[in-house]
Protein backbone atom coordinates (compact mmCIF):
# COMPACT_ATOMS: atom_id res chain seq x y z
CA UNK A 1 0.00 0.00 0.00
CA UNK A 2 1.12 3.43 -0.55
CA UNK A 3 2.31 5.58 2.21
CA UNK A 4 3.04 8.82 2.97
CA UNK A 5 4.78 8.58 5.65
CA UNK A 6 4.08 6.60 8.55
CA UNK A 7 -0.02 7.55 7.22
CA UNK A 8 -1.05 5.03 4.43
CA UNK A 9 -2.99 6.82 1.63
CA UNK A 10 -7.33 5.95 1.33
CA UNK A 11 -7.76 3.57 -1.17
CA UNK A 12 -11.12 3.50 -3.32
CA UNK A 13 -13.89 1.88 -2.26
CA UNK A 14 -14.94 0.15 -5.14
CA UNK A 15 -13.18 -2.31 -7.54
CA UNK A 16 -12.38 -1.14 -10.82
CA UNK A 17 -13.29 -3.74 -13.43
CA UNK A 18 -11.99 -1.82 -16.85
CA UNK A 19 -8.67 -0.45 -17.11
CA UNK A 20 -7.13 2.49 -19.83
CA UNK A 21 -4.19 4.06 -21.22
CA UNK A 22 -5.78 7.51 -19.69
CA UNK A 23 -8.88 8.61 -18.39
CA UNK A 24 -10.38 11.93 -19.00
CA UNK A 25 -12.08 14.25 -16.51
CA UNK A 26 -14.24 16.47 -18.57
CA UNK A 27 -14.80 17.10 -22.14
CA UNK A 28 -14.09 20.77 -23.16
CA UNK A 29 -11.54 22.87 -25.08
CA UNK A 30 -9.01 20.42 -22.77
CA UNK A 31 -10.27 17.04 -22.65
CA UNK A 32 -11.48 17.03 -26.03
CA UNK A 33 -8.06 17.65 -27.68
CA UNK A 34 -6.21 15.17 -25.29
CA UNK A 35 -9.33 12.77 -26.26
CA UNK A 36 -8.32 12.84 -30.26
CA UNK A 37 -4.57 13.31 -30.13
CA UNK A 38 -4.64 10.28 -27.04
CA UNK A 39 -6.37 7.64 -29.21
CA UNK A 40 -4.87 9.18 -32.42
CA UNK A 41 -1.88 7.85 -30.67
CA UNK A 42 -3.01 3.95 -30.29
CA UNK A 43 -3.89 4.75 -26.35
CA UNK A 44 -7.18 3.25 -24.50
CA UNK A 45 -9.09 6.67 -24.10
CA UNK A 46 -12.15 6.74 -21.48
CA UNK A 47 -13.87 10.96 -21.09
CA UNK A 48 -15.90 11.11 -18.14
CA UNK A 49 -18.37 13.91 -18.39
CA UNK A 50 -20.65 15.18 -15.36
CA UNK A 51 -22.71 16.72 -18.40
CA UNK A 52 -25.36 15.59 -20.51
CA UNK A 53 -24.71 14.30 -24.03
CA UNK A 54 -26.77 16.74 -26.57
CA UNK A 55 -28.24 16.07 -29.78
CA UNK A 56 -28.55 19.35 -31.72
CA UNK A 57 -32.26 18.60 -31.33
CA UNK A 58 -32.40 18.43 -27.95
CA UNK A 59 -30.96 22.01 -27.39
CA UNK A 60 -34.09 24.36 -25.86
CA UNK A 61 -35.97 26.78 -28.18
CA UNK A 62 -35.84 29.55 -25.64
CA UNK A 63 -33.28 29.63 -22.51
CA UNK A 64 -36.75 29.71 -20.47
CA UNK A 65 -36.57 26.41 -21.04
CA UNK A 66 -34.74 26.22 -17.92
CA UNK A 67 -35.16 22.23 -17.52
CA UNK A 68 -32.85 22.04 -21.02
CA UNK A 69 -30.86 25.15 -20.39
CA UNK A 70 -29.52 25.62 -16.63
CA UNK A 71 -27.50 22.45 -14.72
CA UNK A 72 -29.06 22.37 -11.42
CA UNK A 73 -29.38 18.41 -10.15
CA UNK A 74 -30.14 19.16 -6.79
CA UNK A 75 -33.37 20.92 -8.84
CA UNK A 76 -33.65 18.15 -11.59
CA UNK A 77 -32.76 20.73 -14.14
CA UNK A 78 -30.28 18.75 -16.53
CA UNK A 79 -28.99 21.44 -19.09
CA UNK A 80 -25.86 23.14 -19.64
CA UNK A 81 -25.27 26.11 -17.93
CA UNK A 82 -24.29 26.89 -14.89
CA UNK A 83 -24.21 29.75 -12.80
CA UNK A 84 -22.01 29.77 -9.84
CA UNK A 85 -22.03 32.46 -7.11
CA UNK A 86 -19.03 33.55 -4.93
CA UNK A 87 -18.00 36.53 -2.51
CA UNK A 88 -16.27 38.09 -5.10
CA UNK A 89 -17.77 36.65 -8.48
CA UNK A 90 -20.71 35.40 -10.18
CA UNK A 91 -19.43 32.88 -12.69
CA UNK A 92 -21.04 31.38 -16.04
CA UNK A 93 -19.68 28.18 -17.36
CA UNK A 94 -20.65 25.00 -19.31
CA UNK A 95 -21.48 21.67 -18.83
CA UNK A 96 -22.16 19.11 -20.91
CA UNK A 97 -20.24 16.67 -23.58
CA UNK A 98 -18.47 19.67 -25.50
CA UNK A 99 -18.11 21.20 -22.29
CA UNK A 100 -18.45 24.99 -22.35
CA UNK A 101 -18.61 25.33 -26.42
CA UNK A 102 -22.17 23.86 -26.17
CA UNK A 103 -22.80 27.33 -24.18
CA UNK A 104 -20.11 29.51 -25.20
CA UNK A 105 -20.51 32.40 -28.42
CA UNK A 106 -17.75 31.04 -30.88
CA UNK A 107 -15.35 33.22 -30.22
CA UNK A 108 -11.98 31.80 -31.64
CA UNK A 109 -9.49 34.88 -31.56
CA UNK A 110 -5.69 34.90 -30.34
CA UNK A 111 -4.55 37.26 -27.68
CA UNK A 112 -2.85 40.52 -27.84
CA UNK A 113 0.60 40.11 -28.08
CA UNK A 114 1.56 41.77 -25.40
CA UNK A 115 0.17 39.23 -23.66
CA UNK A 116 2.88 36.84 -23.84
CA UNK A 117 5.22 39.49 -22.21
CA UNK A 118 3.47 39.40 -18.78
CA UNK A 119 5.98 38.27 -16.35
CA UNK A 120 3.83 35.19 -15.38
CA UNK A 121 4.20 33.97 -19.61
CA UNK A 122 7.92 34.98 -19.59
CA UNK A 123 8.65 33.25 -16.35
CA UNK A 124 9.24 29.51 -17.63
CA UNK A 125 9.00 29.38 -21.83
CA UNK A 126 8.88 31.80 -24.44
CA UNK A 127 4.93 30.76 -25.24
CA UNK A 128 4.25 33.24 -27.77
CA UNK A 129 7.15 30.84 -29.82
CA UNK A 130 6.01 27.46 -28.16
CA UNK A 131 2.14 28.07 -29.23
CA UNK A 132 2.63 29.12 -32.44
CA UNK A 133 1.99 26.33 -34.34
CA UNK A 134 -0.73 24.78 -31.96
CA UNK A 135 -2.31 27.84 -32.30
CA UNK A 136 -2.20 27.29 -36.17
CA UNK A 137 -3.65 24.00 -35.72
CA UNK A 138 -6.26 24.93 -33.05
CA UNK A 139 -8.29 27.03 -35.99
CA UNK A 140 -7.79 24.56 -38.45
CA UNK A 141 -9.99 21.65 -35.89
CA UNK A 142 -12.01 24.57 -34.71
CA UNK A 143 -12.95 25.82 -38.32
CA UNK A 144 -12.08 28.63 -37.70
CA UNK A 145 -13.45 31.77 -39.74
CA UNK A 146 -14.10 35.45 -39.75
CA UNK A 147 -17.96 36.20 -39.19
CA UNK A 148 -19.55 37.65 -42.70
CA UNK A 149 -22.33 39.18 -41.35
CA UNK A 150 -22.10 42.09 -39.19
CA UNK A 151 -25.71 43.93 -36.99
CA UNK A 152 -26.67 46.90 -35.99
CA UNK A 153 -25.08 46.70 -32.20
CA UNK A 154 -21.73 46.22 -33.94
CA UNK A 155 -21.68 49.38 -35.90
CA UNK A 156 -22.71 51.53 -32.87
CA UNK A 157 -19.95 50.00 -30.91
CA UNK A 158 -17.56 50.53 -34.21
CA UNK A 159 -19.13 54.07 -33.35
CA UNK A 160 -18.08 54.65 -29.68
CA UNK A 161 -14.75 53.41 -30.65
CA UNK A 162 -14.50 56.04 -33.37
CA UNK A 163 -15.51 58.49 -30.96
CA UNK A 164 -12.35 57.08 -28.95
CA UNK A 165 -9.83 57.22 -31.87
CA UNK A 166 -9.76 54.17 -32.06
CA UNK A 167 -12.00 53.16 -35.13
CA UNK A 168 -9.19 51.19 -36.51
CA UNK A 169 -9.15 48.48 -33.78
CA UNK A 170 -12.81 47.28 -34.81
CA UNK A 171 -12.79 44.03 -36.44
CA UNK A 172 -15.13 41.01 -37.32
CA UNK A 173 -15.16 38.18 -34.60
CA UNK A 174 -13.12 34.73 -35.83
CA UNK A 175 -15.51 32.34 -34.78
CA UNK A 176 -16.16 28.48 -35.33
CA UNK A 177 -19.37 28.31 -37.02
CA UNK A 178 -19.88 27.23 -40.55
CA UNK A 179 -21.73 29.93 -42.92
CA UNK A 180 -22.64 27.45 -45.61
CA UNK A 181 -25.54 28.02 -47.36
CA UNK A 182 -28.39 28.67 -44.45
CA UNK A 183 -30.44 25.80 -43.13
CA UNK A 184 -28.87 23.88 -46.00
CA UNK A 185 -27.24 20.33 -44.68
CA UNK A 186 -24.16 19.71 -46.76
CA UNK A 187 -21.45 16.63 -46.18
CA UNK A 188 -18.43 16.89 -43.74
CA UNK A 189 -16.89 20.97 -45.14
CA UNK A 190 -14.21 20.37 -42.78
CA UNK A 191 -12.05 17.00 -42.73
CA UNK A 192 -12.51 15.42 -45.81
CA UNK A 193 -15.64 13.50 -45.00
CA UNK A 194 -14.09 12.55 -41.79
CA UNK A 195 -16.58 14.80 -39.50
CA UNK A 196 -20.24 14.94 -39.68
CA UNK A 197 -22.70 16.52 -42.13
CA UNK A 198 -23.24 20.20 -41.35
CA UNK A 199 -25.71 23.11 -41.87
CA UNK A 200 -24.77 26.72 -42.79
CA UNK A 201 -25.72 29.56 -39.97
CA UNK A 202 -29.16 31.29 -40.23
CA UNK A 203 -28.39 34.44 -38.02
CA UNK A 204 -30.97 33.24 -35.49
CA UNK A 205 -28.60 34.24 -32.80
CA UNK A 206 -29.21 31.47 -30.82
CA UNK A 207 -25.22 30.12 -30.20
CA UNK A 208 -25.58 30.81 -26.55
CA UNK A 209 -28.77 28.82 -25.94
CA UNK A 210 -27.55 25.93 -28.01
CA UNK A 211 -27.35 26.00 -31.76
CA UNK A 212 -30.52 23.85 -33.30
CA UNK A 213 -29.43 23.99 -36.75
CA UNK A 214 -26.00 22.15 -36.95
CA UNK A 215 -24.27 24.71 -37.80
CA UNK A 216 -21.73 25.60 -34.57
CA UNK A 217 -18.37 24.07 -34.41
CA UNK A 218 -19.14 22.46 -31.01
CA UNK A 219 -16.36 19.89 -29.98
CA UNK A 220 -18.97 17.34 -30.96
CA UNK A 221 -18.55 18.67 -34.22
CA UNK A 222 -15.02 17.91 -34.48
CA UNK A 223 -12.27 16.64 -31.85
CA UNK A 224 -15.03 14.66 -29.92
CA UNK A 225 -16.50 13.20 -33.01
CA UNK A 226 -13.04 12.02 -34.53
CA UNK A 227 -12.02 10.77 -30.84
CA UNK A 228 -14.86 8.50 -30.99
CA UNK A 229 -13.83 7.48 -34.62
CA UNK A 230 -10.45 6.43 -33.21
CA UNK A 231 -11.99 4.91 -30.49
CA UNK A 232 -11.84 6.76 -27.67
CA UNK A 233 -15.29 6.09 -25.26
CA UNK A 234 -17.10 9.03 -23.62
CA UNK A 235 -19.29 8.38 -20.62
CA UNK A 236 -22.04 11.50 -19.67
CA UNK A 237 -23.49 12.25 -16.82
CA UNK A 238 -20.59 10.71 -14.56
CA UNK A 239 -19.62 12.94 -12.31
CA UNK A 240 -15.79 12.25 -10.56
CA UNK A 241 -15.76 11.95 -6.80
CA UNK A 242 -12.09 10.86 -6.35
CA UNK A 243 -8.60 10.37 -7.71
CA UNK A 244 -6.26 7.36 -6.10
CA UNK A 245 -2.87 6.73 -6.94
CA UNK A 246 -1.73 3.53 -6.18
CA UNK A 247 2.05 2.28 -6.32
CA UNK A 248 4.90 2.94 -5.24
CA UNK A 249 5.98 6.90 -4.37
CA UNK A 250 3.72 9.56 -4.16
CA UNK A 251 1.37 8.78 -7.18
CA UNK A 252 3.79 7.02 -9.77
CA UNK A 253 2.06 4.06 -11.59
CA UNK A 254 -1.69 3.47 -11.59
CA UNK A 255 -4.58 5.38 -10.49
CA UNK A 256 -8.29 4.37 -9.84
CA UNK A 257 -10.82 7.28 -10.90
CA UNK A 258 -14.13 6.48 -8.97
CA UNK A 259 -17.35 8.30 -10.13
CA UNK A 260 -21.14 7.89 -10.20
CA UNK A 261 -24.27 8.85 -12.32
CA UNK A 262 -24.77 12.82 -11.74
CA UNK A 263 -28.19 12.29 -12.82
CA UNK A 264 -29.28 9.64 -10.55
CA UNK A 265 -30.90 10.91 -7.18
CA UNK A 266 -29.31 7.59 -5.94
CA UNK A 267 -26.24 6.73 -7.71
CA UNK A 268 -23.85 3.75 -7.02
CA UNK A 269 -20.21 4.48 -6.85
CA UNK A 270 -17.98 2.74 -9.81
CA UNK A 271 -14.58 3.18 -10.43
CA UNK A 272 -11.98 2.63 -13.59
CA UNK A 273 -7.95 2.35 -13.58
CA UNK A 274 -5.69 4.18 -15.27
CA UNK A 275 -2.22 4.48 -15.58
CA UNK A 276 -2.48 7.77 -16.57
CA UNK A 277 -5.76 10.70 -15.76
CA UNK A 278 -6.14 14.19 -16.92
CA UNK A 279 -7.94 16.49 -15.41
CA UNK A 280 -10.02 19.06 -17.47
CA UNK A 281 -13.18 20.08 -16.11
CA UNK A 282 -12.65 23.55 -16.29
CA UNK A 283 -11.92 25.98 -13.84
CA UNK A 284 -14.60 25.12 -11.07
CA UNK A 285 -14.75 21.44 -11.56
CA UNK A 286 -10.97 20.71 -11.96
CA UNK A 287 -10.29 22.77 -8.81
CA UNK A 288 -13.31 21.31 -6.67
CA UNK A 289 -12.13 17.84 -7.63
CA UNK A 290 -8.43 18.53 -6.78
CA UNK A 291 -9.15 20.31 -3.47
CA UNK A 292 -11.57 17.17 -2.46
CA UNK A 293 -8.82 15.16 -3.46
CA UNK A 294 -6.39 16.69 -1.03
CA UNK A 295 -8.37 18.23 1.63
CA UNK A 296 -11.23 15.79 2.10
CA UNK A 297 -10.69 12.50 0.90
CA UNK A 298 -6.80 12.70 1.36
CA UNK A 299 -5.53 10.78 -1.56
CA UNK A 300 -3.77 13.92 -3.16
CA UNK A 301 -1.89 15.25 -0.38
CA UNK A 302 1.23 16.43 -1.66
CA UNK A 303 -0.67 18.95 -4.48
CA UNK A 304 1.29 22.05 -4.28
CA UNK A 305 -0.18 24.69 -1.21
CA UNK A 306 -0.72 27.20 -4.26
CA UNK A 307 -3.68 25.10 -5.40
CA UNK A 308 -6.84 27.63 -5.81
CA UNK A 309 -4.26 30.34 -5.97
CA UNK A 310 -4.18 33.29 -8.53
CA UNK A 311 -7.62 32.59 -10.40
CA UNK A 312 -8.50 35.15 -12.64
CA UNK A 313 -12.24 36.63 -14.25
CA UNK A 314 -10.44 37.58 -17.25
CA UNK A 315 -10.93 41.17 -15.78
CA UNK A 316 -14.69 41.19 -17.13
CA UNK A 317 -17.88 42.77 -16.89
CA UNK A 318 -20.92 41.89 -18.32
CA UNK A 319 -23.41 44.50 -18.56
CA UNK A 320 -25.96 45.73 -21.19
CA UNK A 321 -28.44 48.38 -22.81
CA UNK A 322 -32.01 47.58 -23.26
CA UNK A 323 -33.50 50.30 -26.06
CA UNK A 324 -36.62 52.07 -25.42
CA UNK A 325 -38.28 51.18 -28.33
CA UNK A 326 -39.54 47.82 -28.58
CA UNK A 327 -39.10 48.01 -32.76
CA UNK A 328 -35.72 47.29 -32.98
CA UNK A 329 -34.44 43.74 -32.65
CA UNK A 330 -30.81 43.47 -32.45
CA UNK A 331 -31.48 39.49 -31.61
CA UNK A 332 -30.05 38.69 -35.37
CA UNK A 333 -26.60 37.54 -35.89
CA UNK A 334 -24.58 35.50 -34.67
CA UNK A 335 -24.16 35.70 -30.79
CA UNK A 336 -21.15 37.74 -30.87
CA UNK A 337 -19.76 39.38 -34.42
CA UNK A 338 -17.61 42.07 -33.78
CA UNK A 339 -14.65 43.16 -31.26
CA UNK A 340 -13.37 46.38 -30.35
CA UNK A 341 -10.97 48.23 -28.56
CA UNK A 342 -11.64 50.94 -26.22
CA UNK A 343 -8.07 51.31 -24.67
CA UNK A 344 -4.79 49.56 -24.46
CA UNK A 345 -5.84 46.90 -22.36
CA UNK A 346 -9.80 46.56 -22.78
CA UNK A 347 -11.79 44.76 -25.25
CA UNK A 348 -15.40 44.90 -25.87
CA UNK A 349 -17.84 42.84 -27.85
CA UNK A 350 -21.82 42.76 -28.61
CA UNK A 351 -23.72 39.96 -27.29
CA UNK A 352 -26.94 39.02 -28.23
CA UNK A 353 -29.35 36.51 -27.27
CA UNK A 354 -32.27 34.98 -29.78
CA UNK A 355 -35.86 35.85 -29.87
CA UNK A 356 -37.62 35.47 -26.77
CA UNK A 357 -34.73 34.13 -24.75
CA UNK A 358 -35.14 36.81 -22.01
CA UNK A 359 -34.34 34.62 -18.90
CA UNK A 360 -30.60 36.69 -18.33
CA UNK A 361 -33.09 39.96 -17.82
CA UNK A 362 -33.33 37.99 -13.91
CA UNK A 363 -29.76 38.84 -13.69
CA UNK A 364 -30.37 42.27 -14.87
CA UNK A 365 -30.40 45.99 -12.55
CA UNK A 366 -29.57 49.01 -13.34
CA UNK A 367 -26.28 50.32 -13.89
CA UNK A 368 -25.03 52.46 -11.24
CA UNK A 369 -21.48 54.36 -9.87
CA UNK A 370 -20.83 52.56 -6.45
CA UNK A 371 -17.32 51.35 -6.31
CA UNK A 372 -16.19 49.35 -3.27
CA UNK A 373 -19.37 50.89 -1.53
CA UNK A 374 -21.37 48.53 0.81
CA UNK A 375 -24.48 46.44 -0.39
CA UNK A 376 -27.40 48.79 1.44
CA UNK A 377 -25.48 51.96 -0.08
CA UNK A 378 -25.30 50.54 -3.44
CA UNK A 379 -29.34 49.26 -2.85
CA UNK A 380 -30.03 52.57 -1.69
CA UNK A 381 -28.25 54.02 -5.36
CA UNK A 382 -30.23 51.32 -7.06
CA UNK A 383 -33.12 51.98 -5.71
CA UNK A 384 -32.84 55.96 -6.16
CA UNK A 385 -31.65 54.91 -9.96
CA UNK A 386 -35.41 53.27 -10.09
CA UNK A 387 -37.34 56.21 -8.57
CA UNK A 388 -35.91 58.90 -11.12
CA UNK A 389 -36.45 56.71 -14.13
CA UNK A 390 -38.88 54.34 -13.47
CA UNK A 391 -40.30 54.03 -17.16
CA UNK A 392 -36.91 53.31 -18.03
CA UNK A 393 -36.78 50.52 -15.54
CA UNK A 394 -40.41 48.90 -16.58
CA UNK A 395 -38.83 48.93 -20.55
CA UNK A 396 -35.46 47.66 -20.07
CA UNK A 397 -35.77 45.46 -17.47
CA UNK A 398 -39.27 44.25 -17.29
CA UNK A 399 -40.93 45.20 -20.61
CA UNK A 400 -42.17 42.47 -23.68
CA UNK A 401 -39.44 41.57 -26.52
CA UNK A 402 -35.73 41.74 -23.97
CA UNK A 403 -33.73 39.57 -26.00
CA UNK A 404 -34.65 41.49 -29.21
CA UNK A 405 -34.21 45.16 -27.15
CA UNK A 406 -31.24 44.35 -25.34
CA UNK A 407 -27.38 44.25 -26.59
CA UNK A 408 -25.40 43.06 -23.86
CA UNK A 409 -21.48 44.20 -23.78
CA UNK A 410 -18.99 42.02 -22.72
CA UNK A 411 -15.48 43.86 -21.57
CA UNK A 412 -12.33 41.85 -20.88
CA UNK A 413 -9.65 43.68 -20.37
CA UNK A 414 -5.78 42.47 -20.05
CA UNK A 415 -5.11 43.70 -16.73
CA UNK A 416 -3.84 41.25 -14.00
CA UNK A 417 -6.05 41.14 -11.12
CA UNK A 418 -7.38 37.61 -9.39
CA UNK A 419 -9.01 35.96 -6.36
CA UNK A 420 -8.08 32.84 -4.50
CA UNK A 421 -10.33 29.92 -3.52
CA UNK A 422 -9.88 27.54 -0.32
CA UNK A 423 -11.55 24.70 0.65
CA UNK A 424 -13.72 25.05 3.28
CA UNK A 425 -14.46 21.64 5.18
CA UNK A 426 -18.10 22.97 6.05
CA UNK A 427 -20.52 22.71 9.29
CA UNK A 428 -23.61 21.97 10.30
CA UNK A 429 -24.94 25.76 9.12
CA UNK A 430 -22.08 26.02 6.78
CA UNK A 431 -22.24 23.65 3.08
CA UNK A 432 -18.19 22.49 2.56
CA UNK A 433 -16.82 23.14 -0.83
CA UNK A 434 -14.61 26.42 -2.18
CA UNK A 435 -15.15 29.67 -0.86
CA UNK A 436 -13.36 32.94 -2.76
CA UNK A 437 -10.76 35.32 -0.50
CA UNK A 438 -10.00 38.74 -2.23
CA UNK A 439 -6.73 39.52 -2.88
CA UNK A 440 -5.54 42.91 -1.14
CA UNK A 441 -2.74 43.21 -3.67
CA UNK A 442 -4.87 42.86 -7.24
CA UNK A 443 -8.62 42.36 -6.19
CA UNK A 444 -10.77 41.07 -8.89
CA UNK A 445 -12.60 44.40 -9.43
CA UNK A 446 -16.49 44.34 -8.93
CA UNK A 447 -16.91 47.52 -11.00
CA UNK A 448 -14.69 48.50 -14.20
CA UNK A 449 -14.63 52.26 -14.68
CA UNK A 450 -13.80 51.35 -18.17
CA UNK A 451 -16.77 49.29 -19.09
CA UNK A 452 -19.24 51.67 -17.30
CA UNK A 453 -18.01 54.56 -20.06
CA UNK A 454 -18.58 51.90 -22.96
CA UNK A 455 -21.92 51.08 -21.61
CA UNK A 456 -23.54 54.78 -21.20
CA UNK A 457 -21.90 55.83 -24.48
CA UNK A 458 -23.50 52.66 -26.37
CA UNK A 459 -26.74 53.30 -24.84
CA UNK A 460 -26.31 57.01 -25.42
CA UNK A 461 -25.68 56.21 -29.64
CA UNK A 462 -28.63 53.39 -29.55
CA UNK A 463 -31.49 55.37 -27.73
CA UNK A 464 -31.42 52.20 -24.86
CA UNK A 465 -31.20 52.60 -20.77
CA UNK A 466 -27.79 51.15 -19.86
CA UNK A 467 -28.32 48.16 -17.95
CA UNK A 468 -25.97 46.60 -14.91
CA UNK A 469 -26.32 43.48 -13.35
CA UNK A 470 -27.58 42.25 -10.13
CA UNK A 471 -24.40 40.93 -9.03
CA UNK A 472 -22.24 43.92 -9.53
CA UNK A 473 -25.64 46.58 -9.28
CA UNK A 474 -25.89 45.05 -5.47
CA UNK A 475 -22.84 43.24 -3.98
CA UNK A 476 -19.88 44.77 -6.10
CA UNK A 477 -19.36 40.98 -7.64
CA UNK A 478 -17.66 40.57 -10.61
CA UNK A 479 -19.23 38.80 -13.80
CA UNK A 480 -17.09 36.34 -15.65
CA UNK A 481 -18.30 33.76 -18.27
CA UNK A 482 -14.31 33.35 -18.56
CA UNK A 483 -13.16 31.87 -14.78
CA UNK A 484 -9.43 30.76 -15.36
CA UNK A 485 -6.32 30.08 -13.36
CA UNK A 486 -6.17 28.28 -10.05
CA UNK A 487 -3.29 25.51 -11.00
CA UNK A 488 -0.52 28.43 -11.67
CA UNK A 489 2.91 26.28 -13.43
CA UNK A 490 6.26 26.31 -11.40
CA UNK A 491 9.30 24.46 -12.19
CA UNK A 492 8.35 22.72 -8.72
CA UNK A 493 5.64 22.45 -6.42
CA UNK A 494 6.92 25.12 -3.97
CA UNK A 495 6.15 27.53 -7.18
CA UNK A 496 3.06 26.00 -8.76
CA UNK A 497 0.79 23.12 -9.47
CA UNK A 498 1.84 21.77 -12.85
CA UNK A 499 4.91 21.58 -14.32
CA UNK A 500 5.57 23.72 -17.88
CA UNK A 501 4.35 20.50 -19.38
CA UNK A 502 0.69 20.23 -17.58
CA UNK A 503 1.96 17.61 -15.24
CA UNK A 504 1.14 17.98 -11.41
CA UNK A 505 4.47 18.08 -9.45
CA UNK A 506 4.66 14.79 -7.05
CA UNK A 507 2.34 12.90 -8.78
CA UNK A 508 3.49 11.97 -12.14
CA UNK A 509 1.05 10.99 -14.50
CA UNK A 510 -1.35 12.43 -13.57
CA UNK A 511 -2.43 16.32 -15.55
CA UNK A 512 -4.11 18.93 -15.45
CA UNK A 513 -5.17 20.63 -19.09
CA UNK A 514 -7.62 23.17 -19.05
CA UNK A 515 -8.06 27.10 -18.40
CA UNK A 516 -7.15 26.20 -14.53
CA UNK A 517 -3.16 26.42 -15.91
CA UNK A 518 -3.32 30.20 -17.61
CA UNK A 519 -0.89 32.27 -15.95
CA UNK A 520 -2.62 35.70 -16.88
CA UNK A 521 -6.00 37.17 -18.22
CA UNK A 522 -5.79 37.18 -21.38
CA UNK A 523 -7.96 39.87 -22.23
CA UNK A 524 -9.69 38.14 -25.11
CA UNK A 525 -11.97 34.96 -25.03
CA UNK A 526 -9.75 32.60 -23.91
CA UNK A 527 -10.80 29.05 -25.51
CA UNK A 528 -8.45 29.49 -28.87
CA UNK A 529 -5.33 29.55 -26.11
CA UNK A 530 -6.72 26.62 -24.20
CA UNK A 531 -7.35 24.78 -27.49
CA UNK A 532 -3.66 25.53 -28.25
CA UNK A 533 -2.04 25.01 -25.09
CA UNK A 534 -4.19 21.43 -24.96
CA UNK A 535 -2.45 20.41 -28.67
CA UNK A 536 0.76 21.51 -26.98
CA UNK A 537 1.05 19.36 -24.15
CA UNK A 538 -0.34 16.25 -26.77
CA UNK A 539 2.36 17.05 -28.60
CA UNK A 540 4.96 15.80 -25.88
CA UNK A 541 3.43 12.38 -25.27
CA UNK A 542 4.75 9.95 -27.31
CA UNK A 543 2.70 7.73 -29.30
CA UNK A 544 1.95 3.61 -28.00
CA UNK A 545 1.63 2.45 -31.96
CA UNK A 546 1.71 3.83 -34.89
CA UNK A 547 -0.44 7.16 -35.56
CA UNK A 548 -3.51 6.15 -37.31
CA UNK A 549 -4.25 10.11 -37.62
CA UNK A 550 -5.49 11.63 -40.89
CA UNK A 551 -3.68 13.70 -43.04
CA UNK A 552 -4.36 17.52 -41.72
CA UNK A 553 -5.39 16.36 -38.50
CA UNK A 554 -2.39 15.50 -36.57
CA UNK A 555 -1.04 18.48 -34.24
CA UNK A 556 2.44 20.38 -35.11
CA UNK A 557 5.41 18.69 -33.00
CA UNK A 558 6.81 20.81 -30.31
CA UNK A 559 10.21 20.69 -27.69
CA UNK A 560 9.08 20.78 -23.95
CA UNK A 561 10.70 24.45 -22.26
CA UNK A 562 12.97 23.67 -20.04
CA UNK A 563 11.55 24.65 -16.44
Amino acid sequence: MTTQGRRPLPRSSVTARQSYDYVIVGSGFGGSVSALRLAEKGYRVLVLEQGKRFADQDFPRSNWHVWNFLWLPALRLHGFMRLTFFKEAMVLHGCGVGGGSLVYANVLMEPDAELFEEPEWRRLADWRTILRPHYATARRMLGVTVTPKLARADEILREVAVSYGLGDTFRPTEVGVYFGEPGVEQSDPFFGGEGPPRAGCQFCGGCMVGCRHNAKNTLTKNYLHLAEKRGAAIRAESRVLGIYPEGDGAGGGRFVVEFRRSTSLRPAREAVAADRVIVAAGTLGTLDLLFRCREEIGSLPRLSPHLGERVRTNSEALLGAGARRATVDYSEGIAISADVRVDDVTHVQAVRYPKGSSFMRLLSGPLIEARNERFWRRAWRAAGAILRHPLDFLRSLIGPRWAERTTILLVMQRVENFMNLRWRRGSLLVPRGMRAERDLTRPVPGEIPQAHRVVRDFAARAGAVPMGNTAETLFNMAATAHLIGGCPMGASAEEGVVDPQCQVHNYPGLYVIDGTVLPANPGINPSLTITALAEYAMSLIPAKEPRRGVAGLTAAPSTPPSA
